[in-house]
């Protein structure tokens, strides 16, 4: 295992858009976590980050300390559903670079994303992770308090092989028993 980075977690911005991404270019193109398979331009990317921050909900870096233009990995959360009936379940989405991987930078990412849902009164997070053999996914999030509840086998085809989709999901203790308020 290499040794931690040192690094901040922040929001992220326009400027870091470049980086994030490439990560993601990287993941698509090498990966089987994604299910697209041609990696989204600048200008996707851009519009995919515009729609989440509109909407205030996070959207995360992992930057160095020394060089917060260094970005090491990102993280997002989105309503699971757009019914207003999942108006308090998030799916979240967590991708490192491939540098940073083993690092901590995922975990940290994934921590920090559960604390800004649990500010947000999120009752449930969703994590449906491309691969059954994404162990690194899969590990992260059973670490951070999500359970298994399921695969969805074979449903996607990406470089010759079918892959499953394994479901996850954490209930956040502060918003488990409270009624949603009404806007």
């Amino acid at each position: 295992m290499s040794e931690p980075l040192k690094f901040a977690i922040r929001p992220c911005f326009e400027m870091d858009l470049p980086f994030v991404q490439l990560i993601y270019a990287h993941h698509v193109l090498t990966g089987m976590g994604s299910f697209e398979t041609e990696p989204p331009d600048l200008k996707e990317m851009s519009a995919r980050w515009t729609r989440i921050a509109a909407r205030e909900w996070p959207y995360l870096v992992a930057c160095g300390i020394s060089d917060p233009t260094r970005i090491f990995g990102f993280a997002y959360a989105a309503q699971f559903r757009e019914r207003s009936a999942y108006a308090r379940t998030f799916e979240d989405s967590v991708y490192v670079a491939p540098n940073a991987m083993g690092r901590g930078v995922g975990f940290a990412l994934l921590g920090a994303l559960l604390s800004q849902l649990d500010a947000m009164q999120v009752r449930e997070v969703l994590a449906l992770i491309g691969d059954s053999a994404n162990a690194a996914s899969i590990s992260v999030h059973a670490r951070a308090g999500f359970r298994h509840i399921g695969v969805m086998s074979a449903v996607g085809f990406k470089y010759g092989r079918w892959l499953d989709v394994v479901l996850m999901q954490r209930t956040m203790r502060s918003a488990a028993d409270e009624p949603m308020k009404k806007p």
